[in-house]
């Protein structure tokens, strides 16, 4: 009888059920991977183009007299003063019709003799082209010495327009004539002038321009007053214009006394009380401020010269922008939205004027849950 052994493989289910498990192990480490690989991919870029807006500062401030300081916020410091100021200013009118008119000019008149010669008005100089001019006023040149003196054409006209030259007496001796003489240094003016209707429009932009003239000549005489502050300037009183309406004129003349109303104050003072309240019309949950635009316009609403006192209107134009920093643009706003949600949101903000928004992959439809994989930037246009 011949035996026969019998082989078994008890551990060939073990086997299998193992190799199932890392199989299946790998397959879901590699979907695991994939899974991370893809949220760790997913970016969102946003850019913001921010534009530049200008809101306006409107407010009262009162001046008091002092130079401590004012501790009140719409206070500043300053002075208030009055007085009497006489100006004259002439103008012409806007017609266009040409006139010969007498040319004006100034001339040294030379006296290299040993005597004064005393030369009376209406003397007569000529050019060396022999245009014709005269003393305006008597006048006597010393001896060895010289006189400026003003001189007027004999005849009206462009031709009495002439340069520097040297001009003989021919009323002296013809041997004086060498040793007293005249010479211009400038040219001549004022041959011809532009003659018009004066009308209304022309008083009053006259009128404009006088008040500012005045104003100017103020400031120019009594500008040692103001060392401690910036002054603004009122006028009251009207001018004289010396010429009416409908009349043929070369030019007219506005004169007058005005009473002068001056009120000084402390720029820096202002320029305190100004940045408080743009800080207060800023809206700090969206916008920044650039920077002030130009100068403050102040003008006095009322004063009063017994206390030194006045109360100010001030109107300070600020620029403003978009905020790159405020919880508005915060990242967390954005986490998961789709591309319009973001677009729409941006875009109901005040000083933006576009938005783009990207995603990579680009087939993404929504930003990522995670912050850090999303970028905010914020581009200023004018």
């Amino acid at each position: 009888m011949i035996a026969h052994r019998i082989q078994t493989h008890p551990n060939e289910p073990a086997v299998k059920f193992y190799r199932t498990i890392a199989i299946s192990f790998l397959v879901l480490t590699v979907i695991l991977l994939g899974v991370v690989i893809f949220i760790t991919s997913k970016k969102a870029t946003i850019t913001i183009l921010a534009k530049n807006d200008v809101k306006n500062v409107n407010m009262s401030v009162n001046l008091v007299s002092g130079a401590t300081g004012a501790s009140d916020e719409q206070v500043v410091t300053g002075g208030v003063t009055s007085s009497l100021f006489f100006w004259k200013q002439k103008y012409s009118p806007t017609g266009n019709k040409v006139m010969d008119a007498v040319a004006t000019g100034e001339a040294i008149i030379y006296n290299k003799t040993g005597a004064d010669q005393t030369l009376i008005k209406t003397t007569r100089l000529i050019t060396p082209l022999g245009v014709l001019f005269r003393l305006a006023d008597r006048v006597t040149v010393p001896a060895n010495g010289q006189v400026t003196a003003q001189i007027y054409a004999d005849l009206p006209g462009s031709a009495s327009e002439v340069g520097p030259a040297q001009l003989t007496i021919p009323g002296l001796a013809t041997d004086k004539q060498r040793f007293i003489y005249a010479e211009t240094q400038t040219s001549t003016v004022g041959g011809t002038s532009k003659v018009g209707i004066l009308t209304e429009e022309d008083i009053k932009a006259a009128m404009t321009d006088y008040i500012d003239k005045t104003k100017q000549a103020y400031l120019s005489a009594n500008n040692s007053l103001f060392t401690s502050g910036k002054p603004i300037i009122t006028l009251t009183g009207d001018p004289i214009v010396n010429h009416k309406v409908g009349e043929e004129v070369s030019e007219f003349e506005l004169s007058g006394t005005s009473t002068v109303v001056a009120v000084w104050y402390s720029e820096s003072e202002l320029t305190d009380v100004l940045n408080k309240a743009v800080g207060l019309k800023i809206d700090p949950g969206s916008e920044k401020a650039l920077a002030l635009s130009g100068s403050p316009q102040v003008a006095i609403a009322s004063y009063s010269l017994k206390s030194g006192t006045a109360q100010l209107t001030v109107a300070q134009n600020v620029t403003v922008t978009l905020d790159s920093n405020v919880d508005k643009l915060a990242v967390s706003n954005f986490l998961g939205k789709s591309k319009d949600e973001i677009q729409r949101y941006i875009l109901g903000l005040d000083h933006v004027a576009g938005v783009e928004v990207k995603f990579s992959p680009a087939w993404m439809m929504s930003a990522p849950s995670v912050p850090d994989k999303i970028q905010i930037i914020v581009k200023n246009v004018n």
